[in-house]
Formats: structure tokens, C-alpha cells, sequence
């Protein structure tokens, strides 16, 4: 993984473990619906956040790798789109 992107998903995997304590003692202290269902969705956006850093960096360094071979190109694009499709389903 690329530096940068290493250190921005690190940091991104701190906050959402942070938020997961947070809704989890939420949660056990009964909240109001609507906080726990806010603290989710940030939660959500934290996860789409790092798939896309992660993404972003696979494409920038293994991607360049694997299109360039002949012989891996047909299997790492199909691995890409198994991969997308995996992770729109909700």
C-alpha cells in the first residue's frame, strides 16, 4: 500500500474504532434511536472512506503490476470487478 494511503486508512481505522466504542456503550446505556442510527452511518462513511483509499492505492501499485502481464491481466480484472460487486451489496 502506498505510504500516504497506509497512514490515511491507520487513521481511519483509529476513528472508526473509536466510533464502534461509542455506539456499543450507546447502545448498553439506551440512547435515543436516531444517535445510534447517526453514529452508524458515520461509521459507514469511515468504511467507504477506507475501501476507497484502499482502492485507490491497489490500483496505483498492485494494478499497474498485474495489467502489464498478459497473463495475469484477465484475472486480476476479474478479482477487480468481484471485488467491487462484493462490496455494493448491501
Amino acid at each position: 500500500m502506498l505510504p500516504n494511503h497506509k497512514k490515511n486508512v491507520l487513521a481511519a481505522l483509529k476513528r472508526l474504532n473509536g466510533l464502534s466504542n461509542k455506539l456499543e456503550t450507546m447502545t448498553e446505556e439506551d440512547a435515543y434511536c436516531g444517535k445510534l442510527l447517526e453514529m452508524a452511518l458515520t461509521m459507514q462513511g469511515h468504511l467507504k472512506y477506507i475501501q476507497a483509499e484502499v482502492l485507490e492505492s491497489h490500483m496505483h501499485t498492485c494494478a499497474e503490476k498485474k495489467l502489464s502481464s498478459k497473463k495475469d491481466k484477465d484475472a486480476f480484472i476479474k478479482e477487480l470487478i468481484k471485488t467491487i460487486g462484493l462490496s455494493t451489496r448491501s
